[in-house]
């Protein structure tokens, strides 16, 4: 998203709901639905756990020395989780859509900032780590993103990356959550190259979900397509599929104690998500 010089160089100012934004912020406009929603099954949800720990354990392998921003980070779900476990270093919510800073005042987030990446003071409060969770997806322009975004990062940080993989698990739900891909770990070493990062590291997580993706969703909207009909996937479906039985919560607990086990030491080859680390020479 370009960003004028005259925004970049606005004054931050402290609002009523304790949030960081720019003197021009009433004329930033963001679907906030997609906040909200994510709100809501956030705390209770197997899959946002589990991207959780995944973060924690890649900064933990891939360590980072000063403090953390994460760009996008709707709710301030990481925020949180990271603030808690790294409670020596500061933990930055940078996030353009004002409800999402707004729930994340909620959860106890102390430093939410409502505004474009490009305007955060990213040298002045020594950030050389940066979170890019479930983001690039949504950006058309992923290299001009990142490109962008290295510059205001001192040599040797680190940029932490989830999205969704395989294209061919494309369905509605990427239609309706506005992503313009998935993506396979092979576009990564290409897309690091190309915005003049080291490709660190990268796997492949939840590796259990691609077979029930393929048959609940991907078979399912090709199927629809092919017999020129709609499937539309409502909010209420996506908040059960957040919240399974307890038993397939136990069976994925334990699949999930796995699969730190192997991110810790190795990787993992197969998945319905890529888990990335950037590192800028």
């Amino acid at each position: 998203m370009a960003v004028s010089e005259e925004i970049k160089t606005a004054p931050l100012v402290l609002d009523k709901n304790d949030i960081w934004r720019a003197s021009h912020a009433e004329k930033m406009s963001y679907p906030e639905e997609g906040n909200n929603y994510c709100f809501a099954v956030e705390d209770n949800s197997f899959w946002f756990k589990h991207r959780n720990d995944v973060i924690l354990t890649l900064t933990q392998r891939f360590k980072f020395a000063k403090n953390f921003a994460d760009v996008g980070g709707g709710n301030g779900f990481q925020v949180k989780f990271l603030s808690e476990k790294y409670p020596e270093k500061q933990i930055f919510l940078i996030e353009p859509g004002y409800a999402g800073c707004l729930n994340a005042k909620k959860r106890g987030v102390k430093e939410a900032y409502n505004i474009f990446f490009q305007e955060f003071p990213f040298a002045e409060k020594q950030i050389n780590a940066v979170g890019l969770f479930d983001v690039i997806e949504h950006i058309e322009n992923d290299k001009a993103f990142l490109t962008s975004l290295a510059q205001y990062l001192p040599s040797g940080s680190h940029i932490y990356i989830t999205v969704p993989a395989h294209q061919w698990l494309w369905s509605e739900v990427d239609d309706e959550s506005g992503h313009y891909r998935r993506y396979n770990l092979e576009m990564f070493d290409k897309l690091a190259k190309d915005c003049g990062l080291e490709y660190t590291y990268g796997s492949y997580i939840f590796s259990y979900l691609p077979p029930i993706m393929g048959v609940l969703r991907a078979i399912p909207f090709r199927l629809a397509k092919l017999f020129g009909k709609t499937r539309k996937n409502t909010l209420d479906a996506e908040f059960d599929n957040h919240t399974p039985s307890k038993l397939a919560t136990a069976i994925f607990d334990k699949i999930h104690s796995w699969e730190l086990a192997q991110l810790r030491k190795s990787k993992m080859s197969f998945g319905a998500s890529c888990a990335v680390v950037l590192t800028k020479r």
